[in-house]
C-alpha cells in the first residue's frame, strides 16, 4: 500500500537508484564509491540537480515531527508489548507508506544492513556528495518546522516518564525536589514556542541551559541505577531507564542540529543514528540484553554478595566450611535414601519427578536452614564474587585476585570433600544397619547394580547428566539473585514487619521474622527450585524419549556408598575404580558448568572484557605449576593486626 503523489514516487524512484549505485560488497569500500559518485554527479549537473530536488522534496513533506522523535526509540507500552511488537514486526513487516519518511527510508536502504557502510563512511565523504547534490542548505522550513515538533515531543515524554510511579518509587527524592525531567520541559518549550511563532530561533546560550538540565536528567538516571544495587530493581524500571536514556539522547540530537552553524554536517549525523535505529528497531537480541542488563546486573550482585559467605580466607573459616559441608552430607545421605525409597513406589513419571523435586527441594532447604553446605551450590555465587571483584580491581591487583580465586578454590575442594566424606559413609551405615534392623537390603539388587552403573564415567552418560546438573546449580544461582533483588525492591522485610495479619507476633518477632526472610527468600527459592529442577529432569526425559538426566555429585556419592555397603565389597570390587573414577568425574563436571556458566553471566552484566579474566588465569596457572597443593590446603591465618 502506498499513499504517495506521482511526483513523490519519481523522487523516491530516482534516490533509491543513487544509494544502489553507493551500495558496496563490503562496508569498507563504501567510503570509495560515494566519493567516486560525488565527482561522477559533478560532471553530470542536470542527474544531480534532479536529485538534489528528489531529496528536498521529500525532506519537505509535513507533519514529520513522530519520525525524528520516534524512530528507534522504544514505545510507552513496556518491555513485554515492545518484546511482542518486535517479534510481530520481524514475522510480518508493516505497510509502507510512501508519504511518511520513516517508510522512505526503508524503501530506499531496503537491505538490512545498509546503517552499517552508512555509517562507516567518514562525515566529509558524504558532505561531498551533499555538495555534489547542489543543497547548499539543510533544515529550513517544513523540515525545521518538523524538527521542532519532535523537539517538543521528545521534551514531554521526558516529563511524561519522569513522572512514572516505578521511578518515582525507585527515587523519592523526584517528588521532594524539582524533577529535572518536568525543569527540562518548563524551560524549553517558551523557545520552541517562540521558534515556531517566528520569533527566532533558540540561541547557544539558550541550548546550553537546556543541556545543563538535561545532565541533570543523566545524574538523576545515574543516581537510580546506584540505588538500584542495593535496593532491587525492576524489569519495568529497567526498561523505563533505558527509554529515557534514549528520548534525552535523542533531544540532545536535535536541538545539537537547531544551533549548529553547519546543518548539512549535522544532518548527516542524524541520517546515521535514525538510520541505524530504524533498521535494527526489530532487533530482539540486543532490545533484551539492553533492558535487562541492569537485571541481570542486579541478579549477579546478589549472588555475589551471598558468594562471599562460600570463600574461607583463613584456617578458621575453612575448618568451618568443612564442619558445614559435612553437615550437608548427611542430610544428603537420608535424603538419597528417600529418593531410593520413593522410586520402589513406581509412581508415575510425572508424579514420581514431583515427589523426587519436592524430596530434593525441602532437602536443600532444610540444609540451608540447619547452616549447612551443598558444594555444588557454591560455584554459581563465587563466580559472582570473582567477577564482581575484577571489575574493581585494576591490573595491578591481580595477585590480590588470584589470592582471592585461590581461596575460592581451595574453599570448593573442602566442601565437596566435606559433603562427598560424609554422605558417603552415611549412607554405607544406613545401609549397613538396614538389613539387622529391617530383614532387609534397602533395595532390590537390580536396583542397586543400576546405581553402580549410573555412574561409570564411559558406559554411561553419567558426565553428560552432571553437565545437565550444573545448568540446574548455574540455574538455581540466578533465581537466587532474582528472588534476593525483588524482596530488596519490594521491601520484603519491613512490609512482613508492618503486616497486619501478622500483629499476633508481636512488633519484635514479625520484625525479626521480616528480616530472616529478607535475608534467605531467595536462598530458600533457590533451594526449591534446584530441588525442583533435579527431580523433573528426569521426568521430563521419560514423557519425552530425550536422552536426559541429572548427576549430582553428593547423591551419587551416597548411592554409591549405599550400593556398596547393601551388595557387599566382593560384588562391587569390578566396578568400584569405575565408579569412584566417575563420582570424581561428575564432581569435576558439576563444578565447572556451573561456574563457567555464572562466571560469564556475571561478566557479561559487568562489562568486563576477557582480557582481565585471562591474565587472572595465567596468574592461577603459574601458582599451580610452582603449587599445586596450595590449591587445596588451608589457607594461612590472618596476620594479627
Amino acid at each position: 500500500m502506498t499513499d504517495g503523489t506521482p511526483a513523490h514516487s519519481t523522487a523516491i524512484a530516482r534516490l533509491k537508484a543513487l544509494v544502489d549505485r553507493l551500495r558496496p560488497p563490503a562496508a569498507q569500500d563504501a567510503e570509495q564509491r560515494v566519493r567516486a559518485e560525488a565527482a561522477r554527479l559533478g560532471t553530470r549537473p542536470d542527474e544531480a540537480a534532479a536529485l538534489g530536488e528528489a531529496l528536498r522534496s521529500l525532506l519537505a513533506l509535513p507533519r514529520q515531527g513522530a519520525f525524528y522523535a520516534e524512530t528507534g526509540v522504544t514505545s510507552a507500552q513496556g518491555f513485554w508489548l515492545e518484546l511482542a511488537q518486535r517479534l510481530r514486526e520481524r514475522l510480518l513487516p508493516p505497510l509502507r507508506d510512501e508519504s511518511r519518511l520513516r517508510s522512505i527510508l526503508h524503501l530506499l536502504f531496503a537491505d538490512r544492513d545498509d546503517h552499517l557502510w552508512v555509517t562507516a563512511v567518514a562525515d566529509d565523504a558524504w558532505l561531498e556528495l551533499v555538495a555534489a547534490l547542489g543543497l547548499k542548505k539543510i533544515g529550513g522550513g517544513t523540515a525545521y518546522a518538523s524538527l521542532l515538533e519532535a523537539a517538543r515531543m521528545l521534551s514531554y515524554r521526558i516529563a511524561g516518564v519522569g513522572l512514572d510511579r516505578e521511578l518515582l518509587h525507585a527515587e523519592p527524592d523526584l517528588e521532594h525536589h524539582e524533577s529535572p525531567f518536568l525543569a527540562q520541559n518548563a524551560a524549553l518549550l517558551p523557545l520552541l514556542e517562540r521558534a515556531r511563532s517566528g520569533g527566532g530561533i533558540p540561541d547557544a546560550d539558550e541550548i546550553r541551559h537546556i543541556d545543563v538540565l538535561l545532565d541533570q536528567c543523566d545524574a538523576a538516571l545515574d543516581g537510580v541505577r546506584r540505588k538500584a544495587r542495593e535496593n532491587g530493581i525492576s524489569i519495568r524500571l529497567t526498561y523505563l531507564l533505558a527509554r529515557l536514556r534514549q528520548l534525552i539522547d535523542r533531544l540532545r540530537l536535535l536541538l545539537d542540529f537547531a544551533v549548529v552553524d553547519d546543518r548539512r554536517r549535522h544532518a548527516v549525523v542524524v541520517l546515521k543514528t535514525l538510520l541505524a535505529s530504524e533498521q535494527t528497531s526489530d532487533e530482539m537480541g540486543e532490545f533484551i540484553t539492553g533492558n535487562v542488563s541492569l537485571l541481570a546486573r542486579n541478579v549477579t550482585d546478589h549472588a555475589s554478595r551471598h558468594g562471599e559467605h562460600y570463600v574461607a580466607e583463613d584456617r578458621a573459616e575453612w575448618r568451618a566450611m568443612a564442619k558445614s559441608a559435612a553437615g550437608g552430607g548427611i542430610v544428603i545421605a537420608l535424603m538419597a535414601l528417600f529418593k531410593i525409597k520413593l522410586a520402589l513406589l513406581h509412581l508415575p513419571p510425572l508424579t514420581e519427578g514431583i515427589a523426587f523435586g519436592l524430596n530434593y527441594g525441602l532437602g536443600f532447604v532444610l540444609i540451608h536452614l540447619l547452616g549447612f553446605t551443598v558444594a555444588t551450590k557454591q560455584p554459581a555465587m563465587t563466580a559472582a564474587s570473582i567477577a564482581a571483584t575484577l571489575e574493581e580491581a585494576r591490573p595491578k591487583e591481580l595477585e590480590r585476585l588470584a589470592d582471592f580465586a585461590q581461596n575460592v578454590v581451595r574453599t570448593q575442594c573442602v566442601a565437596v570433600l566435606g559433603n562427598v566424606g560424609l554422605a558417603l559413609p552415611v549412607a554405607a551405615l544406613i545401609a549397613a544397619l538396614w538389613l539387622p534392623l529391617l530383614g532387609e537390603i534397602p533395595a532390590p539388587e537390580e536396583k542397586l547394580q543400576k546405581m553402580l552403573h549410573e555412574v561409570h564415567p564411559l558406559a554411561s552418560g553419567a558426565l553428560f547428566f552432571a553437565a545437565v546438573a550444573g545448568v540446574g546449580l548455574f540455574l538455581s544461582g540466578l533465581v537466587s539473585g532474582y528472588f534476593d533483588n525483588k524482596a530488596r525492591y519490594h521491601r520484603l522485610g519491613p512490609r512482613i514487619a508492618a503486616a497486619p495479619r501478622l500483629a499476633w507476633l508481636g512488633a519484635e518477632r514479625a520484625t525479626r521474622l521480616g528480616n530472616y526472610l529478607d535475608a534467605h527468600y531467595g536462598a530458600i527459592l533457590g533451594n526449591l527450585f534446584f530441588g525442583m529442577y533435579l527431580g523433573l529432569v528426569g521426568a521430563v526425559g521419560g514423557l519425552t524419549g530425550l536422552p536426559i538426566d541429572i548427576r549430582h555429585v553428593a547423591f551419587s556419592s551416597a548411592n554409591l556408598g549405599t550400593a556398596l555397603a547393601a551388595l557387599g565389597p566382593r560384588a562391587v570390587a569390578e566396578i568400584l575404580p569405575w565408579a569412584i573414577a566417575g563420582i570424581i568425574g561428575i564432581a569435576l563436571v558439576n563444578l565447572v558448568v556451573s561456574f563457567s556458566l555464572a562466571l560469564y553471566v556475571a561478566l557479561q552484566s559487568r562489562r568486563v572484557g576477557s582480557a582481565q579474566i585471562l591474565r587472572l588465569g595465567m596468574v592461577l596457572l603459574k601458582r599451580l605449576a610452582k603449587n599445586p597443593l596450595g590449591f587445596v590446603s588451608p589457607p594461612r591465618d590472618k596476620p594479627a593486626d
